[in-house]
């Protein structure tokens, strides 16, 4: 780290800047326990200096002092996810953009929202009721995501199926660019808002956004028990046909509803997959959305294996939409994949992610949320020790498998940053990756915005090595558990 460049930061930023190896080493992981022997090996994950700034004005200070140092600058808010989007690769400065919160203006009347990049979702949607409106959707990790950082991702969620992905309800962002300019970018700005979304940090910094709300409005709920994955996908498919579309379908498969059985979070599941279906609407609205549940229920009356849980049982199932990741308390870890997934695919994903738990005699847990009119996020976890360094790292060719099942049925991973780099002609055609790295050299072209992310593999994971990687790993892993 230079000493004149840290000096400069001290001064400018006081407290807010620090070396601490305790900061850089908790800046250095995301919420994926990875090893540090496939870590430290291959990549520089400390940031060589953290700050905090307050404002765009301060973030942009700080890019046009990184960039005459050709330092490279990792943002990070939430950290989140678990593919080390937020992590450097490189060391440099680390931004943690915490301090940037809080809704700067409410337009009642047009409907919009301007609130900073680090708010995280569930504050937002707690100011927002207060006032008698809501966020049109979110993740469903709204109590540590943040709304830079959703948009820094695909943006589907909760609320998706209704209101469409992020980007589409975003009237502009304001974005700090790597050379220190703040710019204010539209659907028809040069460079457009559609670029910066799901870029994953490595175009600028985005720090505020504004964006459509909703009024907040009463809501239904219905939790159905489906015993067939094709049946269940069928009444999937019409309810995202009916003329008022849910506000939110999410499923848990058995294995997922019984390792929350065994946590003590859930009753004793019926057999099939849990089908959570959720409405929000005008009471005129909703008075026909009741007309059409009841035909669904009578429908669903006079077929064998699907069966309704009481009102009570629904809507804490709702109330609990951001708490999936509690399976990990059964752990000690969890790993596994998550997937964009075509609904009409999900029957068979189901069926053969059974065949891999069996072949590697491992339970591998699935739950997920229905997006849009054709496509779910979907999760498929298993449990895991990273203590047991060797059978955690072995583990990892498991989450291979898992995301190889999707991609055989139209599937893709959802977010790349660093570990799904591998992955990613799988997810852009050569076209699009041709874009994707020509927009990258245009605006960075220094490559110092959260660099090793989103456009190619480094070596360590380049595609076929890592393919060959983790098909010895999974060999070795299937000797050692017939060992045990």
């Amino acid at each position: 780290m230079d000493k004149t460049l840290l000096t400069t930061l001290t001064e400018r930023f006081g407290k807010r800047v620090t070396t601490s190896p305790l900061d850089r080493e908790l800046y250095s992981r995301d919420l994926a326990p990875v090893p540090d022997v496939l870590v430290k090996p291959l990549f520089q994950a400390k940031a060589d200096v953290i700050v905090r700034p307050r404002s765009s004005q301060e973030i942009a200070e700080l890019m046009r002092l990184a960039s005459s140092a050709s330092m490279p600058v990792t943002p990070r808010a939430g950290g989140s996810t678990v593919f080390f989007n937020s992590v450097p690769t490189r060391g440099g400065m680390l931004i943690d953009l915490g301090l940037l919160a809080g809704v700067v203006a409410l337009d009642e009347a047009n409907m919009l929202v301007t609130v900073r990049a680090g708010t995280t979702w569930e504050d937002l949607e707690k100011n927002l009721n207060v006032r008698g409106f809501a966020c049109k959707s979110m993740p469903s990790s709204a109590p540590a995501a943040t709304v830079g950082g959703w948009f820094a991702m695909m943006g589907y969620g909760i609320g998706s199926i209704k209101y469409g992905d992020l980007l589409s309800q975003i009237r502009e962002a304001e974005v700090v660019m790597p050379d220190g300019e703040i710019r204010t970018v539209t659907a028809d700005s040069t460079p457009p808002l559609s670029w910066f979304a799901a870029s994953e940090g490595t175009l600028g910094i985005v720090t505020a956004l504004k964006m459509e709300i909703r009024k907040d409005r009463p809501m239904r709920h219905v939790l159905m028990h489906i015993a067939d994955s094709k049946q269940a996908v069928r009444i999937m498919q019409d309810l995202l046909a009916a003329p008022s579309p849910p506000y939110n379908l999410h499923f848990s498969d058995p294995h997922a509803l019984a390792a929350m059985h065994a946590l003590g979070y859930a009753p004793k599941p019926e057999h099939g997959l849990h089908l959570l279906v959720d409405y929000e609407g005008t009471e005129t609205e909703l008075r026909e959305i009741d007309t059409h549940l009841a035909t669904l229920r009578n429908a669903g009356q006079k077929h064998a294996g699907v069966s309704f849980a009481p009102a009570g049982e629904a809507e804490a199932e709702w109330q609990q939409r951001f708490s999936s990741l509690r399976l990990k308390r059964g752990g000690p870890s969890l790993l596994g994949g998550e997937l964009w997934l075509p609904v009409k695919r999900l029957a068979d994903y189901l069926a053969n992610i059974e065949t891999v738990a069996r072949r590697h005699a491992t339970p591998l847990m699935t739950y997920g949320h229905v997006v849009s009119a054709t496509h779910a996020t979907v999760m498929t976890m298993f449990y895991a020790d990273e203590r047991q360094r060797l059978h955690y790292i072995l583990d990892l060719g498991l989450v291979k498998k898992i995301q190889d099942v999707g991609a055989r049925l139209g599937g893709t991973c959802y977010g790349v940053g660093l570990w799904n780099t591998p992955y990613l002609k799988r997810l852009h055609p050569a076209a699009a990756r041709k874009r994707l790295r020509r927009r990258k050299k245009e605006i960075d072209p220094l490559g110092l915005m959260n660099p090793g992310k989103l456009y190619a593999p480094p070596l360590a994971l380049n595609p076929y090595t890592f393919h060959l990687g983790m098909e010895a790993a999974l060999l070795a892993r299937r000797v050692l558990r017939k060992k045990r």
